[in-house]
This record gives C-alpha cells, sequence and structure tokens, in this order.
C-alpha cells in the first residue's frame, strides 16, 4: 500500500521518446518570434525607444531558444502527473507567457507607447521575472540531479539518471551549480535596473539589458562548452 501510494504521487520516470513538451514549446516559441518579427518589419517607422525595446525582446527570446535547445541539463524524461519535469514544464511555459507579454508592449505599428520611461521599466520588469523564473528552472534541475530513490536491494539510487544512448544509466547527473550563480549574477543585476531605473535614461536602460543578455547567454554557453569537454 505505501508503495503505491508512493507511485500515485510520484510516478516511476521514463524517458521521454517523441520530445512531445520539447515540440510543444517550440510552437509556443514561434508564436513570440512572429509577434516580435510583425512588429520589426516596421523598423523605419519606429520611435528609437520602440526599436530598442524590440532589440531586448528579440535578444532574450532568440537567445533562450538556443539556450533551451542547447542545455545540457534540459531533461529527456516523460512528463507526468506529478513529477520534477511537470514543473519544470510548467515553468517553461510560464517563460513564455512571460515572452509574448514583452512581445505584445507595443502593437504592430510601434505605437501604443506614450512615455519612453515607462516602456524602459515595464520591459526591464518582464524580463527580471524572466530570470526569477530561470533561477526556478536551475534549482528544479539541481533538485532532479541529486533526487534519490531506494531500489530493491535497499540502496539509495538517482531517481533521475544520466541518459545516454537513449537509455537510462545508473549514473548520477552532475549537479548544474555553475549555471545557476551565473542565473543569480544577471538577476541580481536586473534587480539594480529596475529599482534604479529612474536614474538612467530609457536608452540607457534597453542598452544595458541588452548587453546583459548577451553576457548572460555567453556565460551559459561557455561553461556549456566546457562542460560538454569533461570526462562523464
Amino acid at each position: 500500500m505505501r508503495t503505491a501510494f508512493r507511485l500515485a504521487i510520484h510516478p516511476i520516470p521514463e524517458l521521454e521518446r517523441f520530445d512531445t513538451s520539447l515540440r510543444y514549446t517550440d510552437i509556443l516559441f514561434g508564436f513570440v518570434i512572429r509577434e516580435l518579427f510583425l512588429r520589426l518589419q516596421s523598423w523605419t517607422q519606429l520611435d528609437l525607444a520602440v526599436r530598442l525595446h524590440l532589440i531586448v525582446g528579440t535578444t532574450l527570446v532568440l537567445g533562450s531558444w538556443i539556450g533551451f535547445r542547447r542545455s545540457l541539463h534540459r531533461s529527456g524524461y516523460q512528463v507526468k502527473f506529478f513529477n520534477l519535469p511537470l514543473f519544470r514544464f510548467l515553468i517553461d511555459q510560464m517563460m513564455l507567457i512571460l515572452y509574448f507579454r514583452i512581445a505584445v508592449l507595443t502593437d504592430t505599428g510601434g505605437r501604443g507607447v506614450t512615455v519612453a520611461s515607462d516602456l524602459a521599466r515595464n520591459t526591464v520588469k518582464l524580463v527580471m521575472y524572466v530570470f526569477v523564473l530561470y533561477m526556478v528552472w536551475d534549482l528544479l534541475g539541481i533538485w532532479m540531479a541529486t533526487a534519490k530513490t531506494t531500489g530493491a536491494d535497499g540502496k539509495k539510487n538517482p531517481l533521475y539518471p544520466v541518459v545516454r544512448n537513449s537509455e537510462m544509466t545508473n549514473e548520477q547527473q552532475r549537479v548544474n551549480v555553475v549555471g545557476f550563480l551565473i542565473t543569480v549574477g544577471a538577476t541580481a543585476f536586473l534587480i539594480v535596473f529596475w529599482l534604479f531605473a529612474n536614474c538612467f535614461t530609457p536608452n540607457l536602460l534597453f542598452l544595458g539589458t541588452t548587453a546583459l543578455l548577451l553576457a548572460y547567454r555567453w556565460a551559459k554557453e561557455t561553461r556549456t562548452s566546457w562542460q560538454s569537454l569533461r570526462p562523464a
């Protein structure tokens, strides 16, 4: 009875054979990118603040999509009720809602913005919320890497072990502490940008946020490249 109850609240991990959740997320990324491109096509008619806002949004969304696809720590396990991959999947969808919100802060003609400072503050605030979700996503990944289950022999085994050649192994996943610290550092900068937004011009806020997003993706990509060179 105890085993049956445990399975009801935390089903046995299985590998995702059809990439269903990944493909679904890709489709939603496509909707967000479409909104950004609809606005970018009116580039010559846009105010400078709107252009810089769209650069921030495009950098964020495209960088996130590439990072999502490149991540060594993206789960290859099926999403089930209720397991850790499900909660990471839900975090992904919450991020996409924020991406969409950033994309539609202006209309397709670049209108709908009366004060550039308001647009800048709202953009920074939403990007900050995205990075808070990045931290939660990383923490769930750390939880997955360290989670244990008791085997039939009474030993503690990894609940979500390393996947190699489309098969589950008995190896524990690496804990992505460095990636989490990179995200924490970037989030701290965004909090400073938001708290002291009145000390910056709107254009400087946009440019600073864009530079931070590029630096964040560079740091993440470097960490991923270095980690892929390390022996398993």
